[in-house]
């Protein structure tokens, strides 16, 4: 019997996923809601180019164009990047299918009711204002006393728009300079925006694959922010991802909270991606998405993992897939996100990076003579790469290699001796 799934607006890293689902013998159909993306022409052509429509057997430009369930039956439908989630809630609702609940989907995309769900559920929350408006914002300014915080779109991803402000003279421009009602690049308007009090804290994701309202977790990562490097320009961006064993002794409370998180935010089905800290209070949830790890990440946890990712929701997804059980770290991984320290041409060539025995690939924003900006977030990174080795010598060898290369390339950031150190203990301290 022919097995078909449906991705709804993938823009994200789809192709791995739907490469990966056409391996299984599975038919691919892709909606992309083609008026908001019209409204995004700052997009680049290389953006544009990524999607691959001869993985797909079907492409439809709007959700009404999808045929119904009588014409056109699918197994699953799939959130193809942040942009899909609600999407894909209405239309799996629409064709019958297993879904999360389209009523609840704010749980999922806004910050505030997240957190407000996490607190009703007694679990570790945020306390999170929500400002519909600049001169709501201008209101509050006079009494808000929790410095230093964070102000951020109420849908955003990526750390588009997220400001951290130590004062009210900060908070007062962050308000004043903020695209309000703007169009982000999750395809909402920005009409709200959300306050935050700073926690600080070691940064985690948290992967799994939920079915029928239980979790198996895909991956456990260790965020590196620029701020715990000293890059100042963009404090929140990461700049590397460790990956870790999930079974870690130390990190098992954290991913007890994850699941416990993800049920209280109504995630039943699908892929989760969950942000977290590890605060001096304990695991906090920063923000969910109900979707795959984006960028390039999810193949080096092909590389990384056993069960991975794509293979646990698939199996998940589809009748006949199999058990699915957590994954176990089978082999070391680290990613590098370029932050660009200035803006330029990119005149390097990947090719440079053939002979690094670590190195498992690498997603580029841009071409080879075409102009990149400063990184402000992770939609402004011109480059992430991958790397995987047994031999922690080679792996790091290599990472070093790759941001030399990087700083005459894309001006990336250059790395003290004392950060690079940093980096080597704290990636020590989990094995």
């Amino acid at each position: 019997m022919t097995k078909r799934c449906l991705i709804t607006n993938p823009v994200s890293n789809a192709n791995l996923l739907v490469g990966y689902l056409k391996a299984q013998g599975v038919d691919c159909y892709a909606v992309i809601e083609m008026d908001k993306v019209s409204r995004m022409p700052s997009l680049s052509e290389k953006k544009k180019g990524e999607f691959n429509a001869e993985l797909y057997h079907g492409i439809f430009i709007s959700a009404e164009q999808v045929p119904g369930p009588e014409e056109l039956p699918f197994d699953i439908i799939l959130a193809g990047s942040e942009n899909g989630v609600a999407l894909a809630e209405r239309l799996s609702q629409r064709h019958g299918l297993t879904g999360n609940d389209p009523a609840h989907s704010g749980l999922r995309r806004h910050k505030d009711a997240m957190h407000r769900a996490l607190a009703q559920a007694g679990l570790a929350a945020i306390p999170t204002c929500v400002l519909d408006g600049l001169s709501a914002a201008l209101s509050l300014l006079p009494c808000w006393e929790a410095y230093p915080c964070v102000f951020k779109p109420q849908s955003s991803a990526g750390g588009e728009g997220v400001v951290f402000c130590r004062n009210r003279i900060e908070l007062e421009r962050a308000f004043l300079g903020a695209d309000w009602g703007g169009f982000s690049s999750t395809w909402s308007n920005n009409d709200c925006f959300v306050l935050q009090p700073f926690i600080t804290g070691k940064e985690y994701v948290v992967d799994m694959v939920a079915q029928a309202g239980k979790y198996v977790v895909s991956s456990v990562c260790r965020y590196i922010r620029c701020d715990e490097l000293g890059i100042d320009s963009c404090p929140f961006v990461k700049k590397f991802t460790f990956l870790l064993d999930p079974d870690c002794e130390r990190l098992r409370a954290l991913v007890a909270y994850a699941q416990q998180a993800a049920c209280a935010l109504g995630i039943h089905t699908g892929a989760i991606h969950m942000e977290l800290l590890d605060s001096p209070a304990g695991p906090v949830m920063i923000e969910v998405g109900a979707r795959l790890h984006g960028t390039i990440t999810p193949m080096l946890f092909e590389h990384c993992y056993e069960p991975h990712l794509l293979g646990q929701l698939y199996a998940t997804s589809f009748a006949g897939g199999g058990e699915v059980g957590s994954a176990r770290l089978i082999r070391r991984g680290i990613i590098s996100d370029v932050i660009s320290m200035a803006p330029g041409v990119f005149n390097g060539a990947d090719e440079a990076l053939a002979p690094l025995e670590s190195f498992i690939g690498l997603q580029a924003s841009v071409e080879v003579g075409e102009r990149f900006k400063t990184t402000t977030d992770l939609f402004s990174s011109s480059m992430n790469a991958a790397f995987s080795h047994q031999d922690e010598t080679v792996l790091w060898d290599d990472l070093a290699a790759f941001e030399r290369w990087t700083e005459t390339v894309l001006n990336g950031a250059a790395l003290t001796p004392t950060a690079w150190q940093f980096l080597r203990d704290e990636y020590r301290a989990y094995f």
